[in-house]
């Protein structure tokens, strides 16, 4: 049985002196991350999100080592790798339905796939290991731990019964994609969490059989943190995706439906039971948690060596870069945005504003919000007052919702030369337009969706937004 003794008082010791240098270094981590995006320093601002995301994950995992003694990075560092690289096979198994879906789409993008590729793959790591830090930190404050009851057994028809709904929902949002594709989160536990409860491997339906209902609220807990918070980075950065769930678009927290949060508890459900079936394969089914945390004992499987995990690493990777492909080809809406790609921008006032700091047209916006800053400007920029307001007005269309220049340039072909005009438009109306100007240039086209989240947004600017048809 896989159930460990506590941690020797030497070794909470210096795991503890270990979680104090993560917790520093995450909020050092963190802090760089939140400074170079509101400077706007590339390198920072661009991949903020891999700042942000990882400066988490260690103020988290330092937090669990000082509050317990034992943390993942601390005391079980062998899982470290199969959970970051099972984090990419994990999430592009989403990004490949979402092909079909196309319920989100990514603005601001790296335009060279040779550095696209690999911070996508950096950042789609920590999708795992965010869900499961932040649940050990929930079980390090003690939260629902009262949650139990006297340990069942379950019906043995029960776990078939449990796949058969999974199987459910899985065909349902792949027929009916436009209205029930929300139905594929918390599917993949549906499936495969039956089948590690079948095999002893640690389970959900474990949990349930051992009545630790304060566990999988935990997890719940965990997974709507997580997209609170993930949501909330997502937001800032230049770099991010947009939902564009049809029906849920007039209600919404940042760039996700409200009803859509109610995916994140279920994401956590999926994650712990496709880790759980990489344990069982090739880990000797040891859980990544603390065994003492289970109520139940896990019997040692070695179908195949943790070597063989390794080995099929670069199959992983190459699952993922295939799916990055089409990723790219349908649901990338645009890419990187630069002062250049304004139709009225000039060298000379291209390098005037570089040498004032502002590299990108998203910090243009932002600096002359400020009266002073933008007379300042103004006066140098050898522009008269209306040349100059209708180089802003183009810097904000281009970088609203990650509109970007291809599509900007469409838009102010039909006429549409600031972001309020959106408004004045139906979704509907404005994508006919686009597409006769697309089809008479061979551009590419923007979908209905991106143009519904931009006349929506236009409508109604605020953080929640909620905006109803007609108004």
């Amino acid at each position: 049985m896989n159930r460990e003794a506590g941690p020797s008082s030497f070794e909470l010791a210096r795991n503890r002196r270990r979680g104090k240098i993560l917790a520093v270094v995450g909020t050092l981590l963190f802090g760089v991350g939140v400074w170079g995006l509101w400077m706007d320093l590339e390198w920072i601002a661009q991949p903020f999100y891999a700042y942000a995301w990882w400066g988490y994950i260690l103020v988290l995992d330092g937090f669990v080592a000082l509050r317990r003694g034992h943390s993942l990075f601390t005391a079980r560092r062998k899982h470290l790798i199969p959970v970051l690289i099972g984090s990419v096979t994990f999430w592009y198994f989403f990004e490949l339905l979402n092909l079909r879906f196309k319920n989100w789409y990514y603005v601001g993008v790296y335009e060279s796939p040779v550095i696209g590729y690999p911070f996508s793959l950096v950042c789609f790591s920590t999708v795992l290991i965010g869900m499961f830090e932040t649940f050990e930190a929930v079980t390090a404050l003690g939260l629902f731990r009262r949650w139990r009851g006297e340990p069942g057994r379950l019906p043995g028809w029960a776990s078939y019964a449990v796949q058969a709904v999974g199987a459910l929902m899985v065909t349902l949002s792949l027929v009916f994609p436009t209205y029930l594709a929300p139905l594929v989160w918390g599917s993949l536990s549906f499936l495969l969490d039956p089948w590690n409860y079948r095999r002893g491997a640690r389970s959900i339906l474990r949990d349930f059989e051992a009545r630790d209902f304060g566990l999988v609220a935990r997890l719940l807990l965990a997974g709507l943190i997580c997209g609170g918070f993930w949501e909330s980075m997502n937001f800032l950065a230049p770099q991010k995706w947009i939902y564009t769930v049809r029906g849920l678009e007039d209600f919404k927290l940042f760039e996700m439906p409200l009803l859509g949060f109610l995916g994140f508890p279920a994401l956590a459900l999926d994650g712990m039971a496709f880790y759980s079936l990489i344990a069982y394969w090739f880990l000797n089914n040891e859980t990544w948690e603390h065994p003492a945390d289970l109520r139940y004992g896990l019997r040692s499987h070695s179908a195949f060596s943790p070597r063989a995990f390794y080995r099929i690493i670069p199959i992983q990777l190459a699952f993922g870069i295939l799916v990055l492909v089409g990723v790219r080809q349908v649901n990338m809406a645009s890419i990187r945005l630069d002062l250049w790609d304004l139709p009225s921008m000039t060298p000379a006032l291209a390098t005037l504003l570089e040498a004032e700091g502002i590299r990108r047209p998203i910090r243009l916006v932002r600096e002359t919000k400020d009266p002073e800053r933008r007379r300042m400007l103004l006066s140098r920029s050898g522009l008269e007052p209306e040349e100059f307001q209708r180089l802003l007005e183009e810097a904000e269309l281009y970088a609203f919702k990650g509109i970007g220049a291809a599509h900007g340039a469409l838009l102010r072909e039909v006429g549409v030369t600031r972001v309020s005009e959106l408004a004045d438009w139906s979704a509907e109306d404005l994508h006919s337009a686009l597409v006769r100007i697309a089809d008479q240039e061979g551009a590419r086209l923007p979908r209905l969706d991106m143009v519904r989240v931009w006349v929506l947004a236009a409508r109604d600017r605020g953080f929640v937004m909620r905006t109803a048809r007609g108004e």
